[in-house]
């Protein structure tokens, strides 16, 4: 049996240990999770000693012999190989430790197909990357109905197109349907500008029935001050998701757009910020004096100095910047403690929008600083506009006496 029990270090890890316990605290972990860590490098160094292995020998498939023998040895709780993560990527950071080799088995025909179709998206279309993965789901799950079908691109027909997009219609509620359609609809144009297929299916994808009233549903005020009430300003939590409420508020940024927001966006002597929005465009705001001495209060109090060149980081080690997903739950976490019930970071969007309008500023003015490139979608917040719309109500016909 082997003594895996953390001891001193003498093994083909002893000299990269002081400089992974200094990447651990340049991550923001804390000492206790630092020395948990440590502690399992130890415990790795001792078996590679005892097995004659270098460092660099360590790869997966070594690593998961380790933890097999930890597991046959004890009945208590081992670690698994999550908790071996950093190391392994901070020992091949530092040439100590080859990279995995990259898989070169040749893609199928069909996942060649979705690859050539993601690549037109990135390139061509400039989508972001979960619309991709969206898009890219969508037409792998077509590719895969046709093959099991006994069909191909080139031997389908319309009826097959409809029937697919039938079954995509009735099991997705209506939404989500729409946007596997928009997909679906993509994708059979590409294949037939890619002569994949004899002739450009995309017009006979159906559109998912609408369902509701297309008005942009923005917050009144008083929700809108409820929602940023939810944050405590005293703690590094509450000012972090405070700018991000204001943000999207005030600016109408999306939750992509916070997430994507970098220190050097904000031009502080001509009052700008940089937003970096949907299909890659990049456009210059206004700064408000509020919006602005907001961040400033968080980039003072709230963010810690250094970690990296993200606006908004997670809460938790390691200490990187916050994915959309995490500014979507922000919002939805303070909606609920505000008791504001379907609140979500898209009507944050909506409510500067038509808090825009009810202000005096143009249809023009308000899909300039939502970024809009329909004039349609601004169209919308004609809609909500009950002063101007007043005016152009005819008068109810009097009744004659």
């Amino acid at each position: 049996m082997v003594n895996h029990s953390p001891g001193s270090m003498g093994g083909p890890l002893s000299t990269y240990i002081e400089g992974f316990r200094e990447a651990l605290n340049d991550r923001g972990y804390a000492e206790s999770r630092i020395r948990q860590l440590t502690v399992l490098a130890r415990r790795l160094d001792r078996w590679l000693q005892h097995k004659g292995l270098d460092v660099a020998s360590l790869d997966d498939c070594e690593l998961h012999v380790f933890l097999d023998a930890l597991s046959a040895e004890t009945s208590k709780r081992t670690p698994t190989a999550a908790s071996f993560t950093f190391l392994l990527e901070y020992l091949r950071t530092a040439g100590a430790t080859p990279w995995p080799a990259a898989s070169t088995e040749p893609a199928n025909p069909e996942q060649a197909v979705i690859d050539g179709f993601g690549h037109y998206l990135i390139v061509e279309r400039g989508l972001g990357a979960r619309s991709i993965a969206s898009y890219e789901k969508t037409a792998g799950s077509f590719v895969a109905w046709l093959d099991g079908s006994a069909k191909t691109l080139q031997s389908m027909d319309a009826s097959d197109v409809i029937t697919f997009a039938m079954d995509v219609y009735s099991a997705q509620k209506s939404l989500h349907a729409k946007k596997e359609l928009t997909g679906l609809r993509s994708f059979l144009r590409w294949a037939y500008l890619e002569d994949l297929t004899e002739r450009s299916w995309a017009d006979v994808v159906p559109s998912a029935a609408g369902h509701g009233t297309n008005l942009p549903k923005g917050l009144t005020q008083k929700e809108v001050d409820a929602l940023l009430a939810t944050c405590d300003r005293g703690t590094v939590t509450g000012l972090r998701n405070y700018a991000m409420l204001v943000l999207m508020s005030r600016l109408g940024l999306r939750a992509g757009e916070v997430s994507a927001l970098l220190l050097k966006d904000v031009d502080w002597r001509a009052g700008e910020i940089l937003v970096r929005g949907k299909g890659s465009c990049q456009e210059k705001l206004p700064l408000p004096h509020d919006v602005g001495s907001v961040l400033v209060d968080y980039l003072r109090h709230g963010r810690p100095p250094g970690w990296g060149n993200a606006m908004f980081l997670k809460l938790y080690a390691p200490l990187k910047g916050i994915t959309s997903g995490d500014v979507v739950n922000v919002v939805l976490v303070a909606a609920q403690r505000a008791g504001i019930p379907g609140a979500c970071a898209h009507r944050l969007r909506h409510t500067a929008g038509t808090q825009l309008l009810r202000a005096g500023s143009s249809l023009a003015e308000v899909g300039q600083v939502l970024r809009h490139r329909s004039p349609a979608s601004t169209a919308l917040y004609a809609k909500v506009d009950d002063a101007s719309l007043r005016g152009l109500a005819l008068p109810w016909p009097q009744t004659a006496p």
